[in-house]
Protein backbone atom coordinates (compact mmCIF):
# COMPACT_ATOMS: atom_id res chain seq x y z
CA UNK A 1 0.00 0.00 0.00
CA UNK A 2 3.09 2.25 1.01
CA UNK A 3 5.00 1.68 -1.92
CA UNK A 4 1.90 2.22 -4.72
CA UNK A 5 1.43 5.95 -2.54
CA UNK A 6 4.67 6.66 -3.35
CA UNK A 7 4.65 5.36 -6.93
CA UNK A 8 1.55 7.65 -7.49
CA UNK A 9 2.87 10.82 -5.30
CA UNK A 10 6.04 10.00 -7.89
CA UNK A 11 4.33 9.77 -11.18
CA UNK A 12 2.07 13.15 -10.22
CA UNK A 13 5.22 15.07 -9.64
CA UNK A 14 6.48 14.20 -13.10
CA UNK A 15 3.59 14.53 -14.76
CA UNK A 16 3.28 17.77 -13.29
CA UNK A 17 6.41 18.57 -14.85
CA UNK A 18 5.06 16.93 -18.36
CA UNK A 19 6.50 13.66 -18.50
CA UNK A 20 3.67 11.96 -20.53
CA UNK A 21 4.59 8.51 -19.69
CA UNK A 22 3.91 9.28 -15.94
CA UNK A 23 0.71 11.02 -16.74
CA UNK A 24 -0.35 7.68 -19.38
CA UNK A 25 0.66 5.80 -16.39
CA UNK A 26 -1.29 7.80 -13.68
CA UNK A 27 -4.06 7.57 -15.36
CA UNK A 28 -4.04 3.53 -16.44
CA UNK A 29 -3.36 2.88 -12.39
CA UNK A 30 -6.61 5.09 -11.30
CA UNK A 31 -8.51 3.20 -13.93
CA UNK A 32 -7.47 -0.27 -12.77
CA UNK A 33 -8.29 0.77 -9.92
CA UNK A 34 -11.81 -0.26 -10.31
CA UNK A 35 -10.98 -4.14 -11.98
CA UNK A 36 -8.00 -4.11 -9.00
CA UNK A 37 -10.94 -3.56 -6.06
CA UNK A 38 -13.37 -6.12 -7.96
CA UNK A 39 -10.24 -8.92 -8.13
CA UNK A 40 -10.33 -8.03 -11.97
CA UNK A 41 -13.64 -9.87 -11.97
CA UNK A 42 -16.47 -8.36 -13.97
CA UNK A 43 -19.76 -7.71 -12.65
CA UNK A 44 -21.55 -5.36 -14.71
CA UNK A 45 -24.32 -3.23 -13.26
CA UNK A 46 -26.57 -1.15 -15.67
CA UNK A 47 -25.83 2.70 -15.84
CA UNK A 48 -28.22 4.92 -14.63
CA UNK A 49 -28.71 7.36 -17.27
CA UNK A 50 -31.92 9.33 -15.24
CA UNK A 51 -31.61 13.35 -16.42
CA UNK A 52 -33.44 15.72 -13.84
CA UNK A 53 -33.27 19.49 -12.16
CA UNK A 54 -33.25 17.34 -8.62
CA UNK A 55 -30.97 15.05 -9.49
CA UNK A 56 -28.68 17.45 -11.23
CA UNK A 57 -28.45 19.21 -8.53
CA UNK A 58 -28.33 16.45 -5.88
CA UNK A 59 -25.30 15.54 -7.81
CA UNK A 60 -22.90 18.48 -7.19
CA UNK A 61 -22.74 17.31 -3.66
CA UNK A 62 -20.42 14.46 -5.64
CA UNK A 63 -17.48 16.59 -4.10
CA UNK A 64 -15.11 13.61 -5.12
CA UNK A 65 -15.44 13.52 -8.38
CA UNK A 66 -15.58 17.49 -8.44
CA UNK A 67 -11.83 17.03 -6.58
CA UNK A 68 -10.78 14.14 -9.00
CA UNK A 69 -12.33 16.03 -11.90
CA UNK A 70 -10.33 19.61 -10.69
CA UNK A 71 -6.89 17.43 -10.07
CA UNK A 72 -6.90 15.93 -13.68
CA UNK A 73 -7.67 19.05 -15.49
CA UNK A 74 -4.56 20.20 -13.77
CA UNK A 75 -2.72 16.96 -14.57
CA UNK A 76 -3.98 17.09 -17.90
CA UNK A 77 -3.28 20.69 -19.00
CA UNK A 78 0.61 20.16 -17.74
CA UNK A 79 1.21 17.90 -20.54
CA UNK A 80 0.27 20.49 -23.17
CA UNK A 81 1.48 24.06 -24.09
CA UNK A 82 -1.42 25.94 -23.17
CA UNK A 83 -1.39 28.89 -26.06
CA UNK A 84 -4.95 29.08 -27.09
CA UNK A 85 -8.20 28.81 -26.00
CA UNK A 86 -8.97 25.69 -28.19
CA UNK A 87 -5.61 23.84 -26.42
CA UNK A 88 -8.35 24.53 -23.18
CA UNK A 89 -10.76 23.12 -24.77
CA UNK A 90 -8.69 20.02 -25.93
CA UNK A 91 -7.76 19.37 -22.29
CA UNK A 92 -11.38 19.89 -20.99
CA UNK A 93 -12.66 17.53 -23.24
CA UNK A 94 -10.21 15.00 -22.23
CA UNK A 95 -10.67 15.55 -18.38
CA UNK A 96 -14.42 14.71 -19.37
CA UNK A 97 -13.70 11.56 -21.05
CA UNK A 98 -11.72 10.21 -18.38
CA UNK A 99 -15.08 10.94 -15.87
CA UNK A 100 -17.30 8.92 -18.34
CA UNK A 101 -14.52 6.14 -18.40
CA UNK A 102 -14.37 6.37 -14.33
CA UNK A 103 -18.35 5.54 -15.04
CA UNK A 104 -18.33 2.86 -17.14
CA UNK A 105 -15.33 1.27 -15.12
CA UNK A 106 -17.71 1.03 -12.46
CA UNK A 107 -20.56 0.25 -14.40
CA UNK A 108 -18.50 -3.32 -15.76
CA UNK A 109 -16.86 -3.87 -12.31
CA UNK A 110 -19.87 -3.48 -9.99
CA UNK A 111 -17.50 -1.37 -8.07
CA UNK A 112 -19.14 2.34 -6.94
CA UNK A 113 -22.95 3.16 -8.95
CA UNK A 114 -22.58 4.40 -13.03
CA UNK A 115 -24.35 7.11 -13.24
CA UNK A 116 -24.82 9.51 -15.95
CA UNK A 117 -25.49 12.15 -14.08
CA UNK A 118 -21.77 12.00 -12.17
CA UNK A 119 -20.80 14.23 -15.51
CA UNK A 120 -22.67 17.24 -13.91
CA UNK A 121 -19.98 16.79 -11.05
CA UNK A 122 -17.31 15.89 -13.12
CA UNK A 123 -17.83 19.17 -15.42
CA UNK A 124 -17.90 21.39 -12.81
CA UNK A 125 -14.35 19.64 -11.53
CA UNK A 126 -13.14 20.12 -14.91
CA UNK A 127 -14.25 24.00 -14.49
CA UNK A 128 -12.82 24.47 -11.04
CA UNK A 129 -9.32 22.87 -12.68
CA UNK A 130 -9.51 25.53 -15.79
CA UNK A 131 -9.71 28.36 -13.06
CA UNK A 132 -7.04 26.79 -11.39
CA UNK A 133 -4.79 26.34 -14.07
CA UNK A 134 -5.86 30.60 -14.87
CA UNK A 135 -4.49 31.23 -11.28
CA UNK A 136 -1.01 29.41 -12.19
CA UNK A 137 -0.32 30.56 -15.02
CA UNK A 138 -1.21 34.36 -13.38
CA UNK A 139 1.69 33.62 -11.25
CA UNK A 140 3.85 32.43 -13.75
CA UNK A 141 3.65 28.38 -13.91
CA UNK A 142 4.01 26.94 -17.61
CA UNK A 143 4.24 23.78 -17.96
CA UNK A 144 7.03 22.00 -20.26
CA UNK A 145 5.33 19.33 -21.54
CA UNK A 146 7.14 16.76 -23.63
CA UNK A 147 4.68 17.15 -26.72
CA UNK A 148 1.76 19.49 -27.62
CA UNK A 149 -1.18 19.42 -29.83
CA UNK A 150 0.04 21.38 -32.71
CA UNK A 151 2.95 18.88 -32.50
CA UNK A 152 5.92 20.63 -31.97
CA UNK A 153 8.34 19.02 -29.88
CA UNK A 154 10.29 20.40 -26.91
CA UNK A 155 13.73 22.47 -27.73
CA UNK A 156 16.45 21.13 -25.81
CA UNK A 157 18.30 23.96 -24.07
Amino acid sequence: MLVMAIVRFALIVLALRGARFAYVAFILLGLMYFPAKAGFQLHPHPCELTFGMALAIYSLTNYAHIVFLAFGFILTSAQFRLSNWSAFAWVALITLVLGALVELAEGVTGQGHCRARDLIPDAVGALVGFIIVLLLYRIGWRPNPSWTLLGEWRTTR
